[in-house]
């Protein structure tokens, strides 16, 4: 698995308390329910309690990095997008609600499947549509629609996405 380095690299900086804890999100994290699905990224949320906190992060993060991106921080040779718990709330449902994981033998903590589709729902591009389909079948729906009901907006545009899909 290419991502096994920087999920390594990640794991030490969470050891070395740079980060305090972290979830991996989006096709990385949909691999541990499911086929693999073509990615360049790995995806994560990082929990942070203030946007200082954040820029501190990545300013670290820009230290130990092997280069910069655009957006992405590349580590292991994989180019990391790192996503606060600050910037929104399901970010920081999602992370606590992260399950422990095995990929390429390491653990991590990965996203819950109903929270997967959350965020695929929110994201909702091409390859997000392909990937729900997948995940649905493991998906508690009585959890999934826990999370519609508390994250979606007024306009029940994650519910209707949902539905576009069945």
């Amino acid at each position: 698995m290419p991502f096994i380095d920087a999920i390594r690299a990640l794991n030490t900086l969470k050891r070395r308390r740079v980060i305090r804890d972290y979830v991996v999100i989006g096709a990385v994290a949909a691999t541990a329910y499911m086929e693999p699905m073509f990615t360049q990224d790995l995806d994560i949320i990082a929990l942070v309690d203030t946007d200082d906190e954040y820029w501190q992060l990545l300013r670290h993060l820009a230290g130990v990095a092997e280069r910069q991106e655009g957006m992405h921080y590349v580590l292991g040779g994989v180019p990391i997008q790192v996503f606060p718990t600050t910037t929104k709330p399901l970010y920081d449902d999602t992370l606590k609600g992260a399950r422990q994981a095995r990929l390429g033998g390491l653990r991590v903590r990965v996203a819950s499947p109903e929270h997967l589709v959350v965020l695929f729902l929110d994201a909702f591009r091409t390859k997000d549509k392909l990937r729900i389909p997948n995940l649905l079948p493991l998906v508690r729906m009585d959890h999934l629609q826990y999370l519609l009901e508390r994250f979606d907006d007024e306009a029940k545009t994650l519910t209707n996405r949902l539905q576009s899909l069945l």
